[in-house]
């Protein structure tokens, strides 16, 4: 069944650079090459690039070394971030799934950073922690914590009471009855959670590192190409973000299935 959706998986991603490729020929020479970016023109464009065009754009940030640096440094203030914050919101939702008066407390807070976008807590947090390191990754921080804690909250809140009842009839003190069937239970959503707040962060990163934005960084680089503009710079960018949204996607399934051999084992 897994082979059979990695086929699927890479004929898509074929049938995709296929249909690129011809729309791109179709375009060379129709599409204009010529366009308005307040206060003038911008002379050769190219609105749709090539696949020559994007592999020699793509040797250049290579061999400039432009792009591995840059990924290195956004992935790393992503990893941290998103441990941080998932940590946090973690513990935070297990402890406000467990304790009502903690969730009334928490529960203002939370919606308030949930619906609240980064862009808008940027100043926010520049004049807060500065301009280094700190603000991003706690801006990162902050956007994974929301969304770890309403999964780990709504994993604690779905465990069945009649778990809980009979190991409370089995003798199962508290901490054991948490440690035995209450996060085995929600780990499942707090999973789910972790994921979804893995691609938040990568989403995130662009906007922290408009943050003192300066080389080298994912963010600065799609930035700087889209005030030029430089679009097959701007979709090796794009294309660079999803591929490792992908693999720290992948990474996590690996550890999932790694932390979850004793279900398999019990089914």
């Amino acid at each position: 069944m897994r082979s059979v959706r990695v086929r699927r998986a890479v004929v898509s991603l074929l049938a995709l650079a296929a249909l690129y490729g011809i729309a791109s020929e179709i375009g060379r020479g129709r599409l204009p090459d010529r366009i308005w970016v307040s206060p003038h023109y911008v002379e050769n464009v190219q609105l749709l690039p090539t696949w020559r065009s994007l592999y020699e754009e793509g040797a250049f940030l290579l061999e400039s070394k432009i792009l591995p640096d840059s990924i290195a440094v956004s992935t790393r203030r992503v990893t941290i971030g998103l441990v941080l914050g998932s940590i946090a919101g973690i513990l935070l939702g297990l402890l406000t799934g467990g304790a009502k008066r903690v969730e009334s407390l928490a529960d203002p807070w939370v919606t308030f950073f949930r619906f609240t976008p980064a862009l808008a807590l940027l100043p926010l947090y520049v004049v807060w922690f500065g301009y280094g390191e700190t603000s991003k990754v706690l801006l990162i921080a902050t956007n994974v914590a929301v969304i770890t804690l309403l999964g780990a909250h709504q994993g604690v809140r779905g465990v069945p009471r009649v778990y809980l009842e009979a190991a409370a009839s089995l003798g199962a003190g508290g901490w054991l009855r948490f440690r035995r069937v209450v996060l085995p239970a929600a780990f499942p959503s707090i999973f789910a959670s972790v994921r979804i707040a893995a691609g938040l962060a990568w989403v995130t990163i662009v906007v922290a590192e408009l943050i003192d934005a300066r080389m080298p960084s994912l963010g600065y680089l799609l930035a700087l190409a889209g005030a030029y503009p430089r679009v097959p710079q701007m979709l090796i960018g794009i294309a660079t973000v999803g591929a490792l949204v992908f693999v720290f996607d992948l990474a996590a399934l690996l550890l999932h299935a790694r932390a979850t051999r004793w279900m398999e084992r019990a089914a």
